[in-house]
């Protein structure tokens, strides 16, 4: 490994040890953060120690040395250098020797110690301690070093230290103004000259920081302010609190609130802190302590906070000022300001709520009253905004229940008291209110005899509704307010003209392309084990939902899906007739015909049945055997009467539902016909003729016209009309004798 590489590596872990030796004096050992810098500044020092035996961190004549050569220009002047240098130096330490074998146990006590004041007796012995009880057998301190000087690198001490240069390096602008510790130590015997150093680098931070945040400022004086105890730390430090301290009252208050909760209560003596809070006026104490307050405030709803020391610092300022004669005076204040704030509030309340129930009484006891229409959504609105929930709900309640009033003048009234009411909540209140009178809104819709502009306004509030529940998939919820305008839709409900439009147009409002999207998506998929209340409202939502619901049975290949839907429509009623009737007058495949001559059996009138008529000669006996279903289905003598003419044309595989039809329909004008049929001779396979002719003679016995009497005994003496010597199959006999009972049971 070449010098300049063993210097970057090295100094690299210089800056991962100063982060790690900083986090030890905020943080405790366990938090998260000190463990991260730890083992970054181990990965450092394993990254050097795979090509060497050992490095050297020494100082000669205060500069720091790597394996005994000065450090090049690209890192000599950097504050991370400077920072450990002075740290070695303050305790003595003349060489610092990491070997190969080093575990990472070995770094925490070495960082500990050197981060603490070096003339506490107590922590020298711990630090004699660790190194006699061999707790860094890798880490040697003190190893002599020889150091080959030429005319290149010469090091030589400073004689003078100027306060321009002390301040350079306790800011960190110029790491290079390495200075005698024990010097600069008598030096801050005089506190009005530490003060002045420390206004100074205060400055100086000012002057580079530009537009640096509160919180950075704050950081870097906390780092000044730290260096200054530590070169006070032989001198008057009550006196230089109280001189520094007057100079950080007079800053902007965010950047002594933040200062406050750096943790600052060991500083100068422990009186920094004391210091600071007595210095300040009150407007500025006042300040600073309502912005350490709201800082905390945020941090508790967003949750606990408690493993985050810098919370607990804050936390420690907060009531170390609010315990103050000044706190106490504040709190003081403030508490009389929270009653007289409570006793307004409370006084605000009554007052609402008098003038709420006065309108209230007046429309109870059929009284117009001017004020429902200037002031109550008003009084709600400022119930609502104080947190008097409960005392809005119950005013807006027994200002819904005068909806139902005889006197169509207060129901006008209170409509629009209820909608402008409804308009001055926020969204979240609104629907909360919505769902709670949703109800009452809906048998108001029913009730209501008169289309007004508040009628059309809690119609579409009932529209946001009805939507809202059904994309949470709320579909029971939303029932009632769809089938409302369903009734009216169907006049079920009978309604004046405008009221019926409006309902008509509601409901396509509420039958949004998205909502349609979910309750077929629900309806086919049954996704959320809603299948069955997902097809009550596309029942209901028929005007909308049957062109989507006969597109999908078009085109779908899943037979399932088909049959859901053949299922679903003849629930419609013969609202769904029209759009079925538009598919058939459009020829569609035989397929698809064949569906919707079915649908149209189911939903269809008699007028339907001459539609159907047609198709009973279809081209694809299929749609023929559909046709003579859904013929039967809506029923009648003229059903009868077609299906009788269109027997000897309509495909021989189709006859055998049209004699069962005609059977069913009881059709006597079929019975000779019949009979006919079946003495024809028909070019049928056995099997196909054998059902026929079985068919026939069950339709004979459910006509029970007795003149069928004489064939249907000869059928069962085994012997044929045309064929003496040949029975007819036996499951044919059987049909005749039992239409033969059938007959005679009636006689």
């Amino acid at each position: 490994m070449t010098p300049l590489v063993l210097q970057d590596k090295s100094v690299n872990a210089l800056v991962m040890m100063n982060t790690a030796i900083i986090n030890l004096r905020l943080y405790p050992p366990t938090n998260a953060m000190v463990t991260r810098s730890i083992d970054r500044l181990y990965e450092s020092l394993l990254n050097i120690l795979e090509d060497a035996e050992s490095v050297i961190f020494s100082e000669s004549e205060k500069n720091l040395l790597v394996e005994g050569e000065p450090l090049g220009p690209k890192h000599k002047g950097k504050a991370h250098v400077a920072i450990f240098l002075v740290l070695m130096m303050n305790w003595g330490i003349k060489s610092i020797t990491f070997t190969k074998g080093i575990d990472k146990t070995e770094l925490a006590p070495l960082l500990e110690i050197i981060g603490k004041k070096p003339d506490d007796l107590q922590i020298k012995k711990v630090w004699n301690q660790i190194i006699a009880e061999g707790k860094m057998p890798h880490i040697l301190l003190n190893q002599k070093i020889y150091i080959a000087k030429d005319e290149e690198h010469q090091l030589m001490a400073s004689i003078d230290i100027k306060d321009d240069e002390i301040v350079k390096y306790i800011t960190a602008e110029d790491p290079n103004a390495i200075f005698d510790p024990q010097k600069v130590k008598d030096m801050a015997q005089d506190p009005e000259w530490v003060s002045r150093i420390f206004q100074s680098g205060m400055n100086n931070i000012f002057t580079r920081a530009g537009t640096a945040s509160s919180a950075k400022l704050s950081k870097s004086m906390f780092n000044m302010l730290f260096a200054v105890d530590d070169i006070s730390v032989n001198s008057d430090q009550g006196k230089i609190s109280h001189l520094i301290a007057g100079y950080i009252s007079d800053m902007d208050a965010e950047l002594i609130a933040m200062t406050l909760a750096q943790n600052i209560e060991s500083l100068l003596g422990s009186q920094l802190f004391g210091d600071i809070v007595t210095k300040m006026d009150s407007q500025k104490f006042e300040r600073v302590v309502g912005m350490i307050g709201q800082i905390l405030d945020r941090v508790a709803k967003k949750g606990d906070a408690s493993a985050d020391p810098r919370i607990a610092y804050m936390q420690q300022a907060y009531d170390n000022m609010m315990s103050s004669d000044r706190g106490i005076e504040l709190q003081k204040r403030i508490d009389e300001i929270k009653a007289r704030e409570e006793a307004e509030h409370n006084r605000r309340i009554a007052d609402l709520r008098e003038t709420g129930s006065s309108i209230l009484n007046n429309l109870e006891q059929g009284i117009l009253d001017e004020r429902i229409a200037t002031s109550f959504d008003d009084i709600i609105q400022d119930l609502f905004a104080v947190g008097e929930n409960e005392i809005a709900e119950e005013l807006i309640d027994r200002l819904s229940n005068e909806l139902f009033n005889y006197d169509v003048d207060i129901r006008i009234e209170v409509s629009e008291a209820l909608v402008k009411a409804l308009d001055s909540l926020s969204l979240k209140k609104r629907r909360e209110i919505l769902n709670r009178l949703s109800d009452k809104l809906i048998n108001w819709i029913r009730f209501e005899t008169k289309y007004t502009d508040s009628y059309r306004a809690l119609s579409a509030h009932l529209i946001d509704l009805a939507k809202n529940q059904i994309q949470d998939q709320q579909f029971l919820e939303s029932h009632p307010i769809v089938e409302t305008f369903r009734l009216i839709i169907s006049k079920e409900l009978e309604k004046n003209e405008e009221i019926s439009s409006a309902a008509s147009d509601t409901m396509k409002a509420i039958a949004s392309d998205e909502i349609l999207n979910l309750l077929i998506q629900d309806f086919v998929t049954d996704r959320n084990g809603k299948r069955d209340e997902a097809a009550q409202i596309l029942v209901l939502m028929v005007d909308s939902s049957i062109n989507r619901l006969l597109d999908i049975l078009k085109k779908s290949e899943d037979s399932s899906e088909r049959i859901l839907i053949l299922n679903l429509i003849p629930e419609m009623g013969p609202a769904a007739a029209p759009a079925v009737l538009e598919r058939i007058d459009q020829d569609p495949p035989w397929y698809y015909m064949r569906n919707l001559v079915r649908l149209l059996g189911r939903i269809g009138s008699d007028e339907h049945s001459r539609i159907i008529a047609p198709h009973l000669l279809h081209s694809d006996h299929r749609v023929q055997r559909e046709a003579v279903k859904s013929i039967s289905q809506i029923g009648g003598r003229p059903k009868a009467e077609l299906l009788l003419n269109i027997l000897p044309e309509c495909d021989d595989r189709v006859k055998a539902g049209v004699v069962t039809a005609l059977g069913a329909l009881k059709y006597r004008n079929a019975v000779k016909p019949l009979i006919e049929l079946f003495k024809s001779k028909l070019a049928l396979p056995e099997d196909v003729k054998v059902d026929l002719q079985e068919k026939i003679c069950l339709a004979l016995g459910n006509i029970g016209d007795k003149q069928a009497l004489p064939f249907l005994r000869g059928i069962r003496k085994h012997r044929s009309f045309l064929a003496l010597k040949s029975s007819y199959h036996p499951t044919v006999r059987a049909a005749a004798a039992k239409a033969l009972g059938r007959i005679t049971s009636k006689t």
